[in-house]
């Protein structure tokens, strides 16, 4: 297991991470959102050992990952942002990483570029910034790790790109039992693929669960109301947010509790429905509340 325990970090006097607490099991794969300048990008360097934490702890298997070449082997990593040795081309930068990483292999990252079409003889200067990105992320599971970090994997990337990203990424977990920490502004693509989801803001972890449990913290509603909405619902604390496209009325609460329907019937409403919450709606939800 990887394991996170109270990580705190600052830059000067700003203190970017706060007591983080969170655990990659193997064969799982964990969403980190959180809105820019959370912290996400400072905690994943943490964690692959480029930033020390100030305190707390990053441990493999019970092993510091800090200053430890062992444990960081059996880590993949994707970066936001991909650089790499000036004046090597594809094939020139493979040889290199077969020949830092023990477990790396040339065959699995030329099956990998079957798909994303890399032109091997292309030097890497030249890519563009989701080519580079596609790069990383095939040398990252050439390494063979046993857990893969990925900060902001499908930027850059078409639609296309994006899926046949994520599909090898659920692939992989399947197939190998990686572990997997990715963090992504693609939350219609993370709610495809993970198991559990960790919100952070200015530094904190404000949720972890599992996606389901997450999408249990709000209930989203659909109503018919004839005439006006009643006041005395708009002063209901449950409720988060109400919108309406002329009768049909949108309401989303926190904390629901068993009755709520009834209070909408009850108050004029023809016809309650509960409807599915996506985990983008969850995040600005969360955040709102966050603000009040």
């Amino acid at each position: 297991m990887l394991e996170i325990t109270k990580v705190s970090k600052s830059f000067h006097k700003n203190k970017v991470l706060k007591d983080i607490n969170l655990n990659i099991q193997k064969g799982e794969i964990h969403g980190l959102i959180g809105e820019n300048s959370a912290g996400k990008t400072t905690l994943i360097k943490c964690i692959m050992g480029i930033y020390k934490p100030d305190s707390g702890s990053i441990t493999l298997d019970g092993e510091l990952v800090y200053d430890n070449p062992v444990a960081k082997e059996k880590i993949g990593y994707v970066a936001d942002v991909n650089e790499y040795i000036k004046g090597y081309s594809v094939k020139g930068i493979v040889k290199l990483f077969q020949n830092f990483y023990d477990n790396f292999s040339v065959e699995r990252f030329y099956i990998l570029n079957q798909t994303f079409h890399l032109d091997e003889k292309k030097m890497i200067s030249s890519l563009s910034k989701g080519q580079k990105m596609r790069l990383a992320f095939m040398l990252s599971l050439a390494q063979n790790p046993e857990y893969l970090i990925l900060d902001e994997p499908t930027s850059g990337l078409d639609v296309i790109a994006k899926k046949e990203l994520l599909d090898i990424l659920v692939s992989e977990v399947e197939e190998k039992n990686i572990g997997v920490l990715i963090s992504s502004h693609n939350l219609e693509g993370l709610e495809k693929i993970c198991d559990t989801v960790t919100m952070m803001k200015q530094g904190k972890v404000t949720m972890q669960n599992t996606l389901d449990n997450v999408k249990d913290t709000y209930t989203k509603w659909q109503a018919v109301f004839e005439k006006e909405f009643p006041k005395e619902l708009r002063k209901n604390k449950q409720i988060i947010e109400i919108k309406n496209v002329g009768s049909i009325y949108t309401i989303v609460t926190g904390n629901y509790e068993k009755g709520f329907e009834e209070q909408l019937k009850n108050q004029g409403a023809a016809l309650v429905e509960e409807i599915p919450i996506s985990l983008e709606e969850l995040f600005v939800y969360s955040n709102k509340e966050g603000n009040s």
